[in-house]
């Protein structure tokens, strides 16, 4: 024990002696560690086409209104495609507006 608080050169009374802290700072660097980077809101919402299914949506929804288009002409072939389209807005705006909250 004696031999550690040398090395340390503290005391056991009275702790580290505060004249001594910047030089330990230099010598150790500071007891601290560097805040995490904050992802952009565009990094957050690019992480939603990491989940294949999402991909998949997005693939189908495309196809969906390419072939409704083809079949019942515009609008009403934009329907069902459309409408995956917006789940998927969905779905992306919540996941990354959740994600960007925990992240600040």
């Amino acid at each position: 024990m004696e031999k550690l608080i040398k090395d340390l050169e503290s005391d056991p009374a009275t702790g580290i002696d505060p004249s001594t802290i910047e030089r330990r700072k230099r010598i150790h660097g500071a007891n601290a560690f560097k805040p995490p980077e904050i992802k952009s809101l565009w990094e957050l919402i690019m992480e939603n086409f990491d989940d294949p299914i999402n991909v998949v949506l997005c693939v189908a929804a495309v196809v969906s209104i390419i072939i409704g288009l083809i079949r019942e002409g515009f609008p009403e072939g934009l329907t069902e495609g459309a409408s995956i389209m917006i789940a998927l807005v969905i779905i992306f705006v919540v996941n990354s507006a959740n994600n960007y909250a925990s992240e600040r």
